[in-house]
């Protein structure tokens, strides 16, 4: 079964009346994460060891460097995905950084 386990959300200002129902959709255990303090994010990725890591640049980086898979954040914003004719798409956005990490450990 393939799936995804959310660990951590982080946004720099998190407008909880405007994102109620988005807050509520999420699993109960997932993290929120507001402000930025980069060393305790960086922490925690390293302690959680995800599977895939979406952030910004400079946090991709040095966890790549440790052997941590990323997908930068900023290519999210910049993808044409709407609608469900463009969900392939979408799908290898995250896809594409595991597929390089599992070609580079064979």
């Amino acid at each position: 079964e393939l799936g995804m386990t959310l660990v951590e959300v982080g946004t720099p200002y998190l407008h909880r009346t405007h994102l109620a129902d988005d807050l509520a959709a999420l699993p109960a255990d997932v993290q929120i994460s507001e402000g930025q303090d980069v060393d305790l994010q960086l922490d925690r990725v390293r302690a959680a060891r995800p599977d895939l890591t979406v952030c910004g640049l400079g946090l991709a980086n040095p966890l790549e460097q440790e052997g941590l898979s990323t997908k930068w954040a900023i290519e999210l914003v910049f993808s044409p995905v709407h609608g469900f004719e463009q969900a392939g798409d979408l799908a290898e956005l995250f896809a594409r950084p595991l597929v390089r990490r599992d070609r580079l450990t064979v």
